[in-house]
């Protein structure tokens, strides 16, 4: 079966409904391991940044609909951050904008 890569962006102060995951793309669906993260998304966990269209692997994009109207996320590194305003990511992402934070 052909892989499908997922990219969830939410709020750091929320947890993942993995329910509600599930719910939307199905019961398969799981967290990606290291080895994953750097191949999909080409860099290491904690510095993913939130464009699944900059990944070097195809990847859809879901967006809790609780994000606030600025967004802090680090860009490739975990000591580097970058701020861009919602309206402006989902200009530029255009994500999925679901309900998937508990």
């Amino acid at each position: 079966s052909e892989e499908k890569w997922l990219l969830a962006v939410l709020p750091a102060d929320k947890k993942l409904s993995w329910k509600r995951v599930r719910a939307l793309r199905g019961k398969g669906t799981r967290m990606a391991t290291e080895e994953e993260v750097a191949r999909v998304a080409g860099c290491i966990p904690g510095a993913v940044p939130p464009f699944a269209l900059a990944f070097p692997v195809a990847a859809e994009c879901l967006m809790d609909s609780s994000l606030p109207s600025t967004m802090n996320f680090n860009c490739g590194l975990r000591t580097r951050s970058m701020q861009i305003s919602r309206a402006d990511y989902e200009r530029v992402q255009c994500p999925l904008i679901v309900d998937i934070a508990e």
